[in-house]
């Protein structure tokens, strides 16, 4: 179950994915990876998606979307578009309860999302291919073959920044950018909201650290977000400040064991994500010298947030991640 929590930070090369690299450049619907010639289709309809590998057009909004990375799945679904296919639909629900995200289950999986099966995606008939630059650049040529492509990149600096404008050009891709500014507008209320009742409750600029736990080759691992994630951005809308200030990846994350729990600040309230069947922070550390003498443990400010609050996604999940945070801190 946990192999993805292992990987998430590195571009995977997929087995299935494996030939060369396409060229960067634009799809239509209508030669699934070239620019079409003046006057193919209803030029009226065609919409131009701006993606991490520059301007794709489509001849018309597509309305059979495979995605490749739970994010995007989950941006469709807050748009009213129910995906035919998703990579790894049993990780998607485990680790995506945010309200209103959930996968219908038609939606076919195709595999998982560092190996997706280029036959189930064909046997689909998308007229659209979702995917992370990063993770499914490999198989970007194959992909075009069966279908165009639109990649995005979630780790560009600012992540929040980066989601809302991709979240923007995937609603032109699916026609539903008229839905996209409303669902963003969501977050804000949210932590508008959440701030208010800090506030109410003397606790505003709270200080918090926000992790991640699993357990990786018998041992506890633990990843610690810094600002330069989304999760953070998203809860500093709230006025809340990060008590971490460990060096991060590409992904924002810095990942530690338990005694690099000692950086994070002292007053910091302790906010963590882990698996029901996988929270090394009430199983492996709970006997451990060094998490029994960390402040927030003593003085009972480590707080558990929902288990499928994902840290990694769209809007549903950012709303999802406050609510969750709300909760813990009993505002």
């Amino acid at each position: 179950m946990h192999a993805f929590l292992r990987t998430l930070a590195r571009g995977a090369t997929a087995a299935a994915l494996a030939l060369t690299l396409a060229a960067c450049g634009s799809g239509t619907v209508g030669d699934h990876g070239e620019k079409g010639t003046e006057g193919d289709g209803d030029t009226a309809a065609r919409v131009s998606v701006a993606t991490a590998r520059g301007t794709v057009t489509l001849d018309r909004p597509a309305t059979r979307v495979v995605t490749l990375e739970w994010t995007y799945a989950e941006e469709l679904v807050a748009l009213g578009v129910t995906p035919v296919g998703n990579a790894d639909n049993t990780g998607y629900r485990t680790w995506i309860t945010a309200a209103g995200a959930g996968l219908p289950g038609a939606v076919a999986d195709v595999g998982s999302r560092n190996e997706p099966s280029l036959e189930k995606i064909k046997a689909l008939r998308p007229d659209l291919i979702v995917i992370d630059d990063e993770r499914s650049k490999a198989g970007l040529r194959q992909l075009r073959d069966i279908a165009p492509v639109v990649s995005f990149t979630y780790t560009t600096k600012p992540q929040l920044g980066t989601m809302k404008r991709n979240f923007t050009e995937l609603a032109k891709a699916v026609g539903r950018a008229d839905r996209a500014a409303g669902v963003v507008a969501r977050i804000d209320a949210e932590a508008a909201g959440l701030r208010g009742r800090l506030d109410r409750a003397g606790k505003a600029g709270l200080t918090y650290a926000l992790a991640q736990g699993f357990t990786a080759n018998g041992a506890a691992s633990i990843r610690m977000l810094t600002d330069d994630a989304f999760a953070p951005q998203v809860l500093g809308l709230a006025g809340m400040r990060n008590g971490w200030r460990g060096q991060p990846d590409s992904w924002g994350m810095t990942t530690v064991g338990v005694e690099g729990l000692t950086r994070v600040e002292r007053d910091a309230t302790f906010l963590y994500v882990a698996a029901k069947d996988d929270d090394p922070f009430t199983g492996e550390l709970a006997g451990n010298a060094v998490w029994r003498g960390l402040d927030f443990v003593k003085n009972d400010r480590a707080l558990p947030l929902d288990p499928g609050t994902w840290l990694f996604g769209g809007p549903l999940s950012a709303v999802h991640l406050l609510v969750e945070t709300g909760k813990a801190l009993k505002v």
